[in-house]
Order: C-alpha cells, then structure tokens, then sequence
C-alpha cells in the first residue's frame, strides 16, 4: 500500500481519511506500506508534528517504509538547512531511502532533494542495478507534470534519468500532486487526507491510497482506494 500527502499535525484532530487509511489496512494487512512524503502538515521544523506523524504511523501494523517530501525536509534550494533536517527527518524514521527485493522485484525509495547530490546518485545507480523488474518511489514526479512552480527541477530530473539509465524500471510511483494518475510507467498517489486539484486529464483528486500488486513474474497492477 502506498500513503502520500498525509500532512499530519498536532494542532488538529487526526483527519477521518487518515483513520479510515489505518482501519483499511488493518483489516487486510498488505505485505508492505510506503509513505512517499510529506508525512506532515507544512513545517518541516515542528517537532511536534513530526512525533505526532511519527506516532500516527507506528499504529500501521504491516512492515513500514518511507521517504521525505518538501514538508518533511524542505524544497529545492533549501541546501543551507537541508543537513539539520535531514538529521532529524531520520532519527525519527530511521532513513531518507530504503532497499528492499520483494516478489521477484526489487523496490527503491529515493530521497527526491538529494537528487543531482553524488552521493546519492551513486546510492540509486547501484540500488537499481539488478537484473529483475524495478520500482521506485520518490516524492514527486519525475515526468508529466505541468510548470507551475509545484514542479521537479530539470537538473533532479536529468540527475533520476542518468542514475536509472539502462535499469528495468517498470513503476515510478510518486505523490505530491493530491490526485491518482495511473501513465502507465508513471503512478502518481493522491494525498491520502486532502483533495486536490487535477492536473491533467484523467487524474482524479478525490484522497485516497494506493494498492500494488507485484507478481514474480513481473507484472505490476495498480488501484486507487478512496476512503470517503
């Protein structure tokens, strides 16, 4: 199951949406959550919505991985404060990236604010060199969203590119944008709390989280579950 855009605080009651995610889960636990980002609500500096989100999270039974968005560390150009919250992004969750091979697959979470940074694309080259099936999950898209300012920068881009060259990536699942889109390659999770505004035809707004099923031979089916 994919979360995204859960935007938790601790100055509000835990959105309907967020607990009806949790009961979700609960009753038919999946094998594996992933949070794609922006797990609080604004502030990547309050600490107090980030314990909040943190306990929030830790009712979710299943194994549970996840990766930061804008809100969690800050946006592009933030590099100044960027290692400080990095820091306390993973004393609470552990890390910004995450490893795993499940099914036949291997799956790959990136930090999408380190991208461009050596370290890290060598980190994503090596993670997605393998010889099965490959998906990754980052914050934002990687492609098809408009410039509008909310968008990946071209050199984080070029950066995912050169780093996945040559891999068989086959799901680039992302968040950010509050709506479901299903591009085929590309899956975008709407926010699990909040409606968006769509972007794009076929996209759906509506809050939601998002069901991936990977077979060992390869296959990858994805559905959008709304929790109204």
């Amino acid at each position: 199951m994919q979360l995204s855009d859960t935007h938790l605080s601790h100055a509000a009651p835990l959105p309907h949406h967020m607990q009806a995610a949790l009961d979700w889960i609960a009753a038919d636990p999946p094998d594996l959550v992933i949070h794609t980002g922006d797990i609080v609500w604004e502030d990547p500096d309050d600490d107090e919505d980030r314990a909040f989100a943190r306990a929030v999270m830790d009712a979710i039974g299943p194994p549970l991985r996840v990766i930061p968005g804008n809100h969690d560390i800050g946006t592009y150009g933030d590099d100044l404060l960027r290692a400080e919250r990095l820091d306390r992004f993973c004393a609470t969750w552990g890390d910004d990236r995450f490893l795993l091979d499940l099914a036949g697959w291997r799956l790959v979470g990136v930090d999408a604010y380190l991208l461009g940074i050596e370290e890290h694309d060598e980190w994503l080259k090596e993670a997605v060199d393998t010889d099965g099936p490959v998906a990754v999950f980052v914050h934002q898209p990687i492609t098809g969203d408009p410039a509008d300012g909310w968008e990946m920068p071209m050199t984080a881009r070029r950066a995912f590119m050169a780093a996945t060259a040559g891999a068989d990536v086959r799901l680039v699942a992302s968040g950010h944008r509050h709506q479901f889109a299903d591009r085929g390659r590309d899956v975008w999770a709407p926010s699990t709390t909040l409606r968006g505004e769509p972007v794009g035809p076929g996209a759906d707004p509506r809050p939601g989280i998002v069901e991936h099923r990977f077979g060992a031979d390869g296959s990858c089916d994805r559905r959008v579950v709304h929790l109204d």
